[in-house]
């Protein structure tokens, strides 16, 4: 039976030892550039060489992220990686850009391309589309559950991988734009400045707040009690999460978990021990875990409203007797641990152990601490400790990784002959080296024997290997210096290392042409004369939009309406029918393609490719923003696919929309010039519960329902470019979660040239 594969997060080279030492199959990494954990220590050229040589040799695969969006002035030097990777053997790359997709399928086609969970792969259609291209995996939306995942298993062939431990976002991964528009750090890019961590309060219609706290805040995910049902399901990779987190937690959470998967699939089931538990805690939690979307979700399950940094392990209790501080616990304590003492409302104050507390008895200590703590303590009153660092679990693991570990067995054959060379052959799998060493003497005294044979090449300490079978034939009577058996086993060992790593390299049959994906046939030159395009999200939008665009004479436009209010109007040819940018199968299936062509409706807006495989058949294809849209090479994929328009990544400046736009093909180009941008979409219901997020500085962000019953966030301030030269062949104005008034100034703003009068941001536009 094929065992699941348990992958491990590397941000640098300590993490990476840490990750295979503990039992780890695979690891990824980033490079310096292009990786979605951009603040990680990642990997130098020369540390990636060292990296992939480490793992081959000790028969563990390794795979490069480069899953941010990628703009033309730097596909160049992204694909330099590439193929620089490609030469040293890396055994998969982790992809976003469909524009990067586009290109190692036509350049690297031996290369195995695993779909990154920024692609948002939340829906069969997306799997089998993605198969279909040649993606050997796809690391699926963590906002699954076990049954959907189970669906995608039974009807695709292609390898799914699994988030199992780690932090959760609260946005579908690759739709977030709250950091990119907030902060201008994007999360596409691998800059996210976590915005989900600050504190909100949570209003309702009135602007009255019925909740606080970091409402956006998820728990951290812990599958460990799920292994069993995962295997079952059929997920091919269990992924941790953490290449922002040092080795201590990356040996820790690998560990346990690969002690678990192995359990499973020796006993058929698996018993969680709780000191097990109680590591996992101690290593990085917020709040205790989260089983996520796995089954059952809920806001109040997910989310942990207290806090948002690391819980560490509860502990015990503090308290003051006669101005002495006091601590509850029977937890074995030692310098150099760090205790958080939090109040009720989980306020922390931090405290190194160092020779500062006395154990009174087995279940007490007095503390000692400064004045400016004993003060803010006593303010907290009674409250709980948690342990967030523990020295002597970081000794432990230090002394764990120090220790030799061995990957491979090796086994040796020696021939012995007089007035031969000796011969000596090393095999590991389907690795073999022979060498030979010096002619064999008549032995005078000292005969070499076949147990003094087996002790030199025995001693493999220092080495990554360990001793298999031995064979060995000796002509009676022949001498050979110890010596030269130890040189012969060295040499040996050293051929065989080198021939593992050395399978694995490639070689180049010829260079990317990068032009003919980014620059391919002639510059065109802008006209002006843009058409428009309205996104409406309801009835009275749409009744509003066709007067005012009549009395205003205007007619080179279309309409996005939703799938759910097409059947209440008659329909024109200058409508185009959409559905939520996130469509699970059970949203799909709700989906019937032969009403909507009995409405007379011809064109259809795609907002992730499970919906174009769903429409190309039967419709003119409209590709959306949420694709991400952010290069020409991109842009090219989406024309061959039949896109007769496409609209481009909200996180363009102008200069880069103008170099799409040159050379542009065949497709219309589309830019978003209003809009209340969604900064995120979720599957959690806030809108059930309030209106409005409150942020720090006061700045309100809409709640609103989307057809099928997600949750969008919206940005306090109105993307509006009322620039006339925009790079496009059509504008739109987007009218999601907009009122009568704020659809009116807009209106008015741009074709009457009045002053739009609301908060607007340019977005990237003049960036």
């Amino acid at each position: 039976m094929k065992k699941v594969e348990l992958l491990a997060p590397a941000g640098g080279f300590e993490e990476l030892i840490a990750a295979v030492k503990a039992g780890a199959d695979s690891v990824y990494v980033g490079a310096k550039e292009f990786s979605a954990r951009a603040y990680a220590k990642n990997f130098s050229e020369d540390e990636l060489k060292k990296a992939i040589d480490f793992c081959h040799e000790r028969g563990k695969k390794i795979y490069l992220a480069i899953n941010t969006l990628i703009y033309n002035d730097e596909m160049r030097k992204a694909l330099k990686l590439l193929e620089f990777a490609y030469m040293e053997g890396i055994d998969a790359v982790i992809v976003q850009d469909i524009g990067l997709l586009f290109i190692m399928i036509n350049e690297f086609p031996d290369l195995p391309i695993h779909a990154s969970t920024q692609m948002t792969v939340h829906n069969l259609a997306q799997v089998k589309f993605l198969e279909g291209l040649g993606v050997k995996r796809v690391i699926l939306s963590r906002e699954l559950s076990i049954d959907e995942i189970k669906n995608i298993r039974q009807q695709s062939s292609i390898e799914l991988e699994v988030f199992v431990h780690g932090a959760l976002c609260i946005s579908y991964s690759g739709q977030c734009l709250f950091s990119s528009i907030i902060f201008k750090r994007s999360g596409n890019r691998g800059q996210c400045a976590q915005p989900c961590r600050l504190y909100y309060k949570l209003l309702d219609k009135g602007k009255k707040v019925i909740d606080r706290g970091y409402l956006l805040s998820p728990k951290d995910i812990c599958l460990i009690e799920n292994i069993d049902k995962l295997i079952e399901a059929g997920v091919d990779s269990f992924k941790i999460e953490g290449r922002l987190k040092d080795q201590y937690y990356v040996y820790t959470v690998s560990s346990i978990y690969r002690k678990y998967i192995d359990m499973y699939y020796e006993k058929g089931k698996i018993t969680i021990v709780s000191a097990d538990k109680q590591k996992l805690l101690l290593v990085f939690n917020r709040g205790n875990f989260s089983t996520g979307y796995l089954e059952n979700t809920g806001i109040d399950r997910i989310i942990f409203k207290k806090a948002p940094n690391n819980t560490g392990l509860f502990i015990g209790n503090f308290y003051f007797e006669n101005e002495t501080l006091f601590l509850q616990t029977s937890y074995n304590l030692s310098n150099g641990d760090v205790i958080s003492f939090r109040n009720k409302n989980f306020e922390e104050i931090l405290l190194e152990i160092n020779n500062n507390i006395i154990k009174k008895d087995d279940k007490r200590f007095e503390v000692k601490v400064d004045f400016e703590r004993k003060k803010r303590l006593k303010e907290f009153s009674q409250g709980q400790v948690f342990i967030v660092r523990n020295k002597e679990h970081e000794i432990r693991i230090e002394k764990e990784m120090n220790k030799e570990k061995k990957f491979r067995k090796v086994d040796f054959k020696v021939w012995i002959e007089k007035g031969k060379r000796i011969k000596a052959l090393a095999a590991c799998d389907r690795f073999e080296v022979e060498e030979e060493g010096e002619v064999v003497q008549q032995a005078k005294e000292k005969k070499v024997t076949s147990a003094a044979v087996i002790s030199s090449f025995s001693k493999l300490g220092g080495t990554i290997f360990e001793m298999g079978n031995f064979d060995a034939y000796i002509e009676d009577g022949c001498f050979v210096k110890v010596s030269e058996l130890n040189r012969l086993r060295k040499v040996l060992i050293e051929k065989l290392s080198q021939k593992i790593i050395s399978f694995y390299k490639r070689s180049l049959k010829q260079d990317v042409e990068i032009l003919r994906y980014l620059e391919d046939g002639c510059a065109r030159s802008f006209n002006r004369s843009h058409r428009f395009s309205f996104m409406i999200d309801s009835l009275w939008q749409l009744e509003k939009l066709k007067k005012w665009c009549e009395a205003h004479n205007l007619s080179n436009y279309e309409i996005y309406i939703p799938y759910n209010v097409i059947f209440e109007i008659k329909t024109d040819d200058n409508m185009v029918v959409y559905l939520d940018r996130i469509t699970h199968d059970e949203d799909l299936k709700k989906v019937d393609v032969e009403k909507i062509k009995e409405k007379g409706i011809r064109k259809v807006l795609v907002r992730n490719l499970g919906q174009y495989e769903i429409f190309k058949k039967h419709f003119e294809i409209y590709f959306d923003f949420s694709l991400n849209i952010a290069n020409s090479a991109s842009f090219k994929f989406l024309e061959l696919l039949g896109g007769k328009r496409i609209c481009l990544s909200v996180e363009l400046s102008k200069t880069k929309i103008t170099e799409i736009f040159n050379y542009a093909q065949k497709s219309e180009i589309e830019i978003v010039i209003f809009s209340r941008i969604p900064l995120m979409v979720n599957r959690l219901k806030f809108f059930e519960k309030g209106d409005y997020l409150q942020d720090r500085n006061g700045e309100l962000l809409k709640l609103i329902k989307t057809q099928s019953g997600k949750n969008e966030v919206l940005n306090p301030a109105f993307l509006y470019i009322d620039d006339k030269d925009v790079p496009s062949d059509v504008l739109r104005f987007d009218f999601t979660g907009i009122n009568e008034k704020e659809m009116e100034k807009a209106l008015e703003g741009y074709f009457d040239n009045k002053g739009i009068g609301l908060k607007i941001t340019k977005g990237y536009y003049l960036s």
